[in-house]
């Protein structure tokens, strides 16, 4: 009896050292094989995204082959709403997908991404309801304006690359078409552009090819090819001509065919004001506001953010007058930073910024100018986002050379450079993050930071101490100026007359506020991201403040901001209490 009861229980904990042995063995193979499965889900969508047109996976790998892209037909993609539902489709099938995945079993870097992914992915589906209200084209930030840097700057690592390059060219035609047909479609359901609209649009396509055979795009690759190793005489003339052609044959007559469209088309367009006058339009600016800025607050908590930072400027700068009687003085005769020549300002920024911003990853910077054909309608200055693989070589466009607008370079520079745009992509790069955070979409979080960095770079200008603080609080004032009226205009429904006067009782210009009007109709949201990421970021920084106190450490801070990367600020603002409550620790 004694006996039969010891092996029973032998027995029972034999099984339970079996069944414990096993669960421990096999807890960690089914937490790694569901990493595993995540990263290669990660991986799927990552390869999507970027072989979906040949200039995509130019800008985002210089060995497609690394990351399994062995060959992907020569092409801009499709413009049409058949494929922005195929798009949509496919957002659907990733989140359903992504949603299958245990949370719990994956790493935190994995469960950041998925936290990050499952937002972005709900956000591109609630676009769904406004297809037609997505507009393409645009003086400044549409696609006829950004394509000629973006060709021009089309990275060739192979000869193979000169080839696909040509063959891209004449893809620009068919993609043309596309948006002509798009552009059609919005004319009979009365959501295509005002007048005023359109024929900024076509002034500047007709700056770009009032010139033909002196077009930027043949000019630019005739020094590029010249320069590149391996080409015979006869391959360098021979690429030249096939070059040329594609423009002159394909580019050209494509600009030409969207300018007689859109003067064709104008005059059909039903609104001449905001968004906000269309039948979908202020919920389709939410949503806009919403991808731009990354931030998930009511347009109504926006608004009043935006109204809280500049009356708290105007304060500052009253106050600053009020300490300083010469601050006037000092600002109406400011004409130049000390430092005018970009790579000057480059590298003197590098040194400057050690003290608060952690260690910088070396990489190469070209600086270049904006060919002038391009030059009245594109940003003052832009930074190039270089391929994954490949980020230790950057650029940035200024536009103008001339000593007016050097004068003024420095915290534009700060902007695009260091701290600003090249060096928050290269550091998160260097992090060597999952692929597919490097090709998602958050101006709020980049254009955000660029802009906190500038403002932080007027007190390393070498300027007036009081002066430094005038100009930048001045400059967050007007830049929340600009999106708290873009606001108004698209979302509350303000007149002309309205916008005019609002603004030009902050400014006391007049004709500068019916400019102001103008733009801000022109691309809706454009600033939100500067100046709503702008804003974002001060509030995370001072919660941490506040919570922190003596322990809080400015460069502890960046460096907590530049880890996590580009994400929406409510999940950024999630990671931020976790990193104040182990900082507390």
């Amino acid at each position: 009896m004694t006996k039969k009861k010891y092996l029973s229980v032998f027995f029972a904990l034999m099984f339970l050292f079996i069944a414990l042995f096993h669960t421990g063995c096999t807890k960690i193979p089914i937490s790694e094989q569901e990493q595993t499965n995540f990263d290669s889900f990660l991986n799927d969508l990552f390869v999507s995204e970027v072989r979906s047109d040949t200039l995509s996976l130019n800008y985002s790998l210089e060995s497609p082959e690394d990351y399994g892209i062995e060959y992907t037909e020569t092409t801009l993609g499709e413009y049409s709403v058949a494929r922005m539902n195929e798009g949509l489709s496919l957002s659907e099938n990733y989140l359903q997908r992504l949603i299958t995945y245990d949370y719990d079993l994956l790493t935190p870097k994995q469960q950041l991404t998925y936290h990050i992914l499952k937002k972005y992915l709900e956000r591109d589906i609630n676009f769904g309801n406004y297809l037609y209200y997505n507009e393409c084209l645009g003086p400044t930030t549409g696609i006829q304006a950004q394509l000629p840097i973006l060709l021009a700057e089309y990275s060739f690592y192979e000869k193979k690359d000169i080839d696909q390059y040509i063959e891209l060219l004449s893809c620009v035609y068919d993609y043309f078409e596309d948006i002509i047909q798009y552009e059609r479609e919005k004319s009979k359901m009365g959501l295509f552009m005002s007048d005023d609209v359109a024929e900024r649009i076509m002034d500047q396509m007709e700056a770009f090819i009032k010139t033909p055979e002196d077009n930027f795009l043949i000019e630019y690759f005739n020094e590029k090819i010249s320069k590149f190793d391996g080409l015979s005489d006869k391959e360098i003339k021979y690429y030249k001509k096939a070059n040329k052609e594609a423009v002159l044959n394909k580019i050209i007559p494509a600009y030409e065919m969207l300018v007689d469209v859109l003067l064709e088309l104008k005059g059909t367009g039903t609104n001449s004001s905001g968004l906000y006058y269309y039948p979908e339009g202020q919920a389709y600016y939410e949503c806009l506001a919403n991808y731009k800025t990354g931030s998930d607050r009511s347009m109504e908590e926006i608004a009043t953010m935006l109204d809280d930072a500049i009356n708290d400027g105007i304060f500052d700068i009253t106050k600053l007058s009020i300490s300083d009687k010469l601050l006037l003085d000092k600002y109406m005769s400011f004409t130049s930073f000390p430092l005018t020549d970009p790579v000057d300002i480059i590298n003197d920024l590098k040194k400057d910024i050690t003290k608060d911003f952690p260690e910088t990853v070396k990489v190469n910077c070209d600086i270049k100018y904006v060919h002038e054909s391009l030059a009245d309608y594109l940003s003052p200055a832009m930074y190039l986002v270089p391929p994954i693989d490949n980020y230790k070589n950057n650029h940035i466009y200024i536009n103008g050379n001339d000593p007016k607008t050097l004068s003024m370079i420095y915290t534009t520079v700060a902007h695009e450079g260091y701290p600003g745009h090249l060096y928050q992509c290269v550091y998160f790069r260097n992090q060597n993050p999952s692929p597919i955070r490097n090709v998602m979409n958050f101006l709020g979080y980049d254009e955000g930071w660029a802009t906190y960095v500038e403002m932080y770079s007027y007190k390393l200008a070498g300027i007036d101490e009081n002066l430094a603080a005038f100009l930048k609080t001045n400059t967050v004032v007007i830049l929340c100026m600009y999106a708290r009226a873009d606001i108004g205009i698209h979302y509350e429904g303000w007149t002309e007359n309205d916008t005019v006067n609002y603004i030009s009782d902050l400014i006391g210009d007049t004709k500068t506020a019916e400019i102001i009007y103008r733009t801000l109709l022109e691309e809706p949201a454009i600033y939100l991201p500067y100046a709503v990421g702008y804003l974002e970021i001060m509030e995370l920084r001072e919660k941490a403040e506040k919570e922190l106190g003596e322990h809080f450490k400015i460069k502890d801070f960046h460096k907590f901001l530049l880890d996590i990367g580009p994400a929406q600020f409510s999940v950024i603002d999630e990671y931020l209490q976790e990193w104040i409550n182990q900082y507390q620790q």
